[in-house]
């Protein structure tokens, strides 16, 4: 482990886009040291070293023996292979998510790291998400959390499903508000681009009784990420993209079920309208700070390496988002654009008693 005053170097493996993004980041970082980047594609790499005016290589084998820790910022289905080769040369790993695209594949690597010492930290950023932090303090016992995360097809991680894509992200942060076992996943999905999922949608349910709606889709025209939270006094609304958290607190009366729209008059119902928000509903605009949340994760990861403290988002949060989708995969009723419409295939995944 750095001493407490002795520059941490850092490698990043993967120069594309997110490797990009870490490499500027970690140029900038105090008291640490951006000793190189690894990329096979020679136009990628020489760029990216350019600009950060660092060594860099074709394999990234070399460049371990100059780190201390590294990024990995390659495709989802080479994270296992690396990881495990980073950890086995005693370097601390931050790894972009999905930690691995199958349990069979993620589980070793928390083993591993467990067993040598090391940080292992994955990257699911919206954790560090300032509207997602600010929601975190109204977020008690949820029992009800939808989810939408969609947006256009970015031309990468071709090699997954939107799931382990994108789904995971809130599959990480539902597994991180919901503390209870899942008992039962549903999903469907549609697969327009090539074998993997484009769109879909599952349903989780919780050992205590929450519920969760997530749906995904990366074939949109516009971005958006959001979740609501409900729980038994409040609804919470987080927008990740604007970085905008709204709470409606749900007032006395409501909550006790004095409402009844049924047994009201039609001159009661016209009556209510007038009051129908003042008087259930208190909405409040939390505010938010404008932190860089990629910052804030890597800012994480050093301190975790130089303290030897768990990462916010450690291997076994990782493992745990993987088992989720990996949920979700094997219960995901899949269709392909152009097939006749027929009976749904009704599969569902459930926890062994």
């Amino acid at each position: 482990m750095p001493g407490l005053h002795t520059a941490i170097r850092i490698g990043v493996i993967g120069a594309g886009r997110l490797g990009t993004f870490h490499a500027r980041k970690i140029r900038r970082l105090p008291n640490v040291l951006l000793v190189g980047v690894a990329d096979p594609v020679e136009a990628r790499r020489l760029a990216l070293a350019a600009e950060c005016d660092c060594p860099t290589w074709e394999d990234y084998r070399p460049l371990l023996e100059a780190c201390d820790a590294v990024v990995v910022a390659t495709p989802a289905s080479t994270h296992a292979t690396i990881v495990e080769e980073c950890l086995l040369k005693g370097r601390h790993v931050f790894v972009e998510k999905p930690l691995a695209v199958s349990m069979a594949e993620a589980e070793p690597l928390v083993n591993l790291a467990r067993k040598t010492g090391l940080i292992l930290q994955v990257g699911h950023i919206e954790r560090f998400n300032p509207a997602f932090q600010a929601a975190l303090p109204y977020i008690h016992d949820p029992w009800r959390v939808e989810t939408v995360r969609q947006g256009p097809f970015s031309f990468r991680s071709t090699d997954i499903g939107c799931v382990f894509d994108l789904m995971i992200h809130d599959l990480d942060l539902v597994r991180a508000i919901v503390r209870a076992p899942t008992s039962a996943v549903r999903a469907t999905g549609i697969a327009l681009l090539g074998p993997y999922e484009d769109i879909a949608q599952a349903e989780l349910h919780f050992a205590n009784g929450a519920s969760a709606v997530l749906k995904t889709s990366r074939i949109e025209r516009q971005p958006t990420r959001w979740m609501r939270v409900w729980t038994r006094d409040a609804i919470i609304d987080i927008d990740f993209a604007a970085r905008k958290t709204t709470v409606c607190h749900l007032g006395e009366k409501l909550r006790q079920g004095m409402l009844d729209i049924t047994r009201l008059s039609g001159a009661e119902l016209e009556e209510l309208k007038h009051t129908f928000e003042s008087q259930w509903f208190d909405y409040q605009e939390l505010i938010v700070s404008d932190r860089d949340p990629l910052e804030d994760e890597l800012h994480d990861f050093v301190e975790s390496v130089r303290t030897g403290r768990p990462p916010l988002v450690s291997g076994e949060s990782g493992l745990e988002a993987v088992g989720l989708a990996e949920a979700v995969i094997q219960s995901l009723d899949l269709r392909r654009l152009g097939e006749p419409l027929g009976a749904p295939t009704i599969r569902e995944w459930r926890r062994a008693a």
